[in-house]
Order: C-alpha cells, then structure tokens, then sequence
C-alpha cells in the first residue's frame, strides 16, 4: 500500500508592525527584569572577573575611595577651619553617592555597544545588558558603604527617625540614575560621541556639586546649586545619613525629574528598540 504524501505546513510567519513595536520594547523591559538570576549572575561575573586573583577583590575600590575621601576631609577641614567630624562624614556620603550616580551614568553609554557580541548571537531581551550594568554597579556601592559605616561608628553619628527617610531617597535616586543610563545607552549607540561629551560634562558638573564643599559655606546659594539636579539627588540620600532631613524642594525636583526622564526614556526606548541591533 502506498500512501498519499501530506502536504507541506508552512512555519508561521512572525510579522513586525510599526504598531507592535511600542509593546515589544515594553515587553523587553518586563522580561529582562524577570530574567534577574541572569543579569544577576553576569554581575557577579563582571565583578570576579575585574579581579580575579586579587586578595582583596572589590575593597581595593572601597580603599582607593576611602583614602580619597580620608584626605579630601582632613584637608578641607583644615583650609575653611571646620570640624572634621562633621565634614568626613559629609564628604563620605557625597563621594559614595557621586560614585554610584556617574559609574551607572558612564557605563550606561556603553552598556548595549559592550553588549554587541550577545545582541547578535543570542536571544534574550535587550535590556538584560541594561539591568546587569545596574546590578554590577549596585553591588559594588555596597563594598564603598563600609566607608560610610566606619566613619558612622568612629564619628558616634547620632542617628534616629529620620534615617529611615534614606529608604525612600535612595529608591527615587535609582529611578533617576536609571532612567538617565538608559536614555544615554540608546543615544551612545546611535551617536559614538555622546560617551566622550558625558564623561567631559561630569568632570565639570563635580565641582559645580557639593559634593566635598557645603552649600552652607557659600554667602547665598548661586543658581548652580540651586538648580543643579546631581545635588538634589545626592541630598535626598545624603541627609538621612547624616541624620538629617532633606529640603522639600529636593524631594519635589527629584520626583520631578522621575517623572519627566521616565515619560522621555520610555518614548525614546519605544522607538530606538527595534534598532539597537542594528546600530552596535
């Protein structure tokens, strides 16, 4: 007996509509956070391979930062005459701040061009890349905050209710450093010079923060304090440490911020996310 050849079923046909793209990039935000025992993973990787075979491992970059901060105190303490258990701690919290802020901001501009090997050979969401740069740099601020809990502990920092408003303020500080290393990973991308023009305009925007100098020491605070978003950001997560309470108007403009970076981070990731494979 013979039997009838069964016709051929043709695979179905994946197709990609101007009108699917806004949901695709939403659903790549959503399914790379859910992957977290992989971008967490690749952290950990990132941190063990940057030193391998190195006693210390990532406390070498808590000491090289402990040391800055050890010598921007004892000077600055003695040049403008303060006291330095005032302003070590002060200067701590800033320097760890900044340092968490601008590394989630230098890294994001080569986040997805680093990532260019596995945007091409495998299937997985995009911002996958985006949430281990995030998870990688957050785990290494968690080795720099032993700075902070030894100057707390020398220093007896009296700490109370307030503290607890660092929970809030450090949260809103990663949707900010967030959403500003996303926008600049999609716009380094396509345009090679950004990462350069962001590292120059960091280098600048330090010295216009109080990050080692106070605001306080200044007759009137000038617009670039006033105004300066980075300052507002590290203030929010700062002065619960310090036990203090931050200004209102630091909490408004940060939350702000949030807002207005999220609504233009989303609108820009809806439409650069069909092309980021092509541009790496």
């Amino acid at each position: 007996m013979t039997t009838a050849a069964l016709p051929k079923q043709k695979a179905p046909v994946t197709r990609i509509t101007a009108e699917a793209v806004p949901a695709q990039a939403f659903a790549d935000l959503l399914n790379g956070a859910r992957l977290y025992e992989l971008w967490s993973r690749f952290a950990f990787h990132d941190i063990r391979q940057r030193f391998q075979r190195s006693v210390l491992g990532p406390f070498w970059l808590t000491i090289s930062m402990g040391t800055m901060v050890a010598v921007l105190g004892l000077v600055f303490s003695s040049l403008f005459n303060q006291d330095v258990a005032k302003t070590l701690p002060y200067i701590s919290t800033g320097i760890i701040f900044w340092g968490l802020l601008t590394c989630c901001i230098n890294d994001g501009t080569t986040v997805f061009i680093s990532a260019e090997s596995y945007i091409r050979n495998l299937p997985m969401p995009l911002s996958v890349h985006f949430y281990r740069m995030m998870a990688r740099n957050i785990i290494i601020w968690g080795f720099n905050m032993a700075i902070y809990l030894v100057v707390a502990v020398y220093f007896n920092l009296t700490l109370g209710w307030n503290t607890l408003l660092f929970i809030p303020g450090f949260i809103l500080f990663l949707i900010n450093a967030a959403w500003i290393s996303l926008a600049v990973g999609v716009l380094s991308t396509r345009y090679r010079d950004i990462p350069q023009v962001i590292a120059n305009v960091l280098q600048v925007v330090f010295f216009l923060t109080p990050i080692f100098w106070s605001p306080e020491s200044l007759p009137n605070r000038p617009a670039f304090v006033v105004l300066n978003p980075f300052y507002h950001l590290i203030e929010i997560v700062r002065a619960p440490l310090m036990g203090e309470v931050a200004p209102l108007l630091s909490w408004g403009l940060c939350i702000g911020i949030a807002l207005a970076g999220l609504g233009f981070t989303t609108w820009l990731y809806r439409r650069a996310h069909a092309r980021i494979a092509y541009w790496v």
